[in-house]
């Protein structure tokens, strides 16, 4: 098979179907859940989409079946014309288009454990799944972004992989586990579309340096179809417009008077914008130049992933139960 064709075969592999048949314009976002102090529940959107194929936007065909861990859920979705998933009762005629949560109560029927939990949507005969992640409303999150900063480009870093060839930068699933394993969650964000949100998850998760992969975490991509977002980072060059504002959504779910930001890496002058509207610490903004080396905020030294694992204690210290303890403290 040629080169293009074994691309095309990959990213066919974005919906799969019962009866086999492929759709490579659908997936689903991941969802992040905070528990928060009071034992409630907050989630960001569930962005869903199917392909416009027949059999699957029919209209008596638009009922979308969710189920967690292998048990079905206690409530539905439906499709719009656009193969986009919403649920009806919060369908917004005026604005047209569909808001996507659930009450702290319906979240509550979904029996999450902490961590991963596998999310699968079923309509007719097609599925698409991601990841729901639980955490704890006092988290520390490390943002990471993928193209150019886990791949060695932006570009090639989506292309390569597909036709076998490993693109990553060396030595980052060893520091990103080292960090994983100080008791910090990992947000893997990019600005790809939600159409390439399962290859993202299979690359990410697959990618083995030495023995070690990835630790787990919430891939969280565009919501928006293929060309748009192609558009918004190809041609508009402002792939910041998406990352702020999934950011700010995710930070909305922590309590008030805490920033569950602890760091983040990237490869443009984009990723450092989104930081800092955030409010990542300056001091640890993580920038990858071209050639594969770290750039500290307003620091001309440069290290390599692997020097920046040998001093990871230092940078990310372990979050131990006595630091939870403090931590709960002084945000109360």
């Amino acid at each position: 098979m040629s080169t293009m064709g074994r691309i095309g075969s990959y990213i066919g592999r974005g919906v799969r179907s019962v009866s086999g048949t492929l759709n490579p314009f659908g997936g689903a976002v991941d969802i992040i859940v905070v528990r928060q102090p009071d034992g409630s529940l907050k989630s960001t959107p569930w962005y869903v989409r199917f392909g416009k194929i027949q059999g699957v936007l029919k209209a008596r065909e638009n009922a979308v079946n969710v189920s967690v861990n292998g048990v079905e859920a206690g409530f539905r979705m439906n499709l719009d014309n656009r193969g986009q998933a919403f649920f009806l009762r919060e369908r917004d005629m005026e604005n047209g288009y569909s808001l996507t949560t659930r009450t702290s109560e319906q979240l509550a029927t979904l029996n999450l454990k902490e961590g991963k939990n596998v999310v699968v949507f079923t309509c007719s005969k097609q599925q698409v799944d991601a990841r729901i992640y639980l955490w704890r409303w006092d988290a520390n999150i490390v943002i990471s972004d993928v193209d150019g900063t886990i791949t060695r480009s932006d570009v090639l870093g989506q292309f390569m992989p597909l036709v076998g060839r490993d693109w990553s930068q060396t030595g980052v699933a060893h520091l990103l586990s080292a960090i994983k394993e100080n008791g910090y969650q990992l947000l893997f964000l990019s600005a790809r579309s939600i159409s390439q949100a399962y290859l993202t998850r299979q690359f990410l998760f697959n990618l083995m340096q030495d023995g070690k992969g990835l630790p787990e975490g919430p891939v969280v991509t565009s919501p928006d179809g293929l060309f748009l977002s192609l558009y918004r980072e190809v041609v508009k060059r402002a792939p910041q417009e998406f990352k702020i504002a999934c950011l700010q959504e995710i930070k909305a779910l922590f309590p008030y008077n805490r920033n569950p930001f602890y760091a983040g890496f990237g490869n443009r002058d984009t990723d450092e914008i989104c930081y800092l509207k955030v409010e990542v610490p300056e001091a640890k903004i993580f920038t990858i130049n071209s050639k594969g080396q770290i750039v500290l905020k307003r620091n001309t030294d440069t290290m390599s992933y692997s020097c920046l694992h040998g001093c990871v204690n230092d940078l990310f210290p372990p979050m131990s139960s006595v630091s939870r303890c403090s931590l709960r403290r002084l945000t109360m």
